[in-house]
């Protein structure tokens, strides 16, 4: 007589790989892809949105203590304000050690100028690299840049979690065709062929 001690063991036991793999075959492809290719993109803007605004914040900070000072001219205005998201822009132009330099920045921050921007602008040039600058404004060279914009990172964050929801609902069984292939199984069968055997021995009789 076996012990008690080992009925236990006589038990099958859950096979965790054989329920992933079970699991892994049941996964609709198409949203479970849709799903990853969402929240990949999505996580990837968001993180881009981040990361230019720490170089900005990086830049600005360097070039405030390392610097020089040059007067620029502002010219040639674009207020974009309810066409743009509010994106004015500004041209500014100065020169250093005889070279002249120009580029397009923000006028102020990202809800555009809050009033006309001076004439004449200090910037703060960098030596090494004169083409790069920060104005007295707060804006550097390479301000304007769609990645150039907080509202990015959580309008990123908002789509990662609609594609991991999509993910997660892909990985769901289907329990509609799990109970519809619970009543087609092989006991109903058998029991359909034994009903339909004893109806022709009966006819033959």
């Amino acid at each position: 007589m076996p012990d008690r001690a080992d009925a236990p063991s006589s038990r099958p036991a859950d096979d965790p790989p054989a329920s992933l793999l079970t699991r892994l075959r049941t996964i609709r492809r198409g949203p479970a892809v849709m799903g990853a290719l969402l929240l990949l993109t999505s996580l990837a803007y968001a993180t881009s949105v981040a990361g230019y605004k720490w170089h900005l914040h990086t830049k600005a900070e360097r070039l405030r203590a390392e610097g020089v000072p040059v007067l620029a001219d502002v010219s040639d205005r674009r207020d974009t304000v309810g066409r743009g998201g509010g994106t004015d822009t500004i041209q500014v132009g100065y020169d250093y050690e005889g070279v002249r330099y120009s580029e397009r920045i923000l006028c102020g921050s990202a809800g555009g100028c809050t009033e006309e921007p001076p004439a004449v602008l200090r910037v703060w040039v960098d030596p090494v690299h004169p083409e790069e600058f920060l104005a007295e404004n707060g804006n550097t060279d390479d301000s304007v840049f769609v990645l150039n914009a907080w509202g990015g990172v959580p309008f990123g964050l908002a789509f990662a979690v609609i594609g991991g929801s999509m993910i997660w609902t892909a990985t769901l069984p289907d329990r509609a065709s799990g109970r519809t292939r619970t009543r087609r199984g092989p006991g109903r069968d058998r029991v359909r062929r034994t009903i339909s055997a004893r109806r022709r021995r009966n006819a033959r009789r």
